[in-house]
């Protein structure tokens, strides 16, 4: 481990351009990566992702096979009397669970809390 000589702040490995650099996140100041001190340290690139990223309901391939159990259901578009469902944790973990509903006739889906 490297501290900042300014602050005494831990340095974090930081990609700046082209070239690796260790930064201190409190006072800004930069120190060359050397290759002895490189092997050490290992930067990982973060990936982040928005909430229709993570949060796959059901996807529409996997809709026409029609793998989920059935329920009866009125469709709130058609009004046939069978549905798919399938139960999300779509809130904190103190709640319930989300249920969500797929006509088996027109594939309208709705929800019920």
């Amino acid at each position: 481990m490297k501290f900042c000589p300014d602050c005494q702040s831990l340095l974090t490995p930081k990609k700046v351009g082209k070239r690796k650099k260790l930064v201190c996140k409190l006072c800004g100041y930069t120190q060359p990566l050397t290759t002895k001190v490189k092997a050490a340290y290992r930067i990982k690139e973060r990936i982040e992702h928005g909430p229709q990223d993570e949060t796959v309901v059901i996807d529409e391939e996997l809709a026409k096979q029609r793998p989920m159990p059935t329920v009866r259901a009125i469709c709130p578009k058609c009004g046939h009397k069978l549905a798919y469902y399938w139960q999300v944790q779509t809130r904190s973990g103190d709640e319930g669970m989300t249920t969500f509903y797929r006509c088996y006739e027109c594939s309208q889906t709705w929800r019920e809390y």
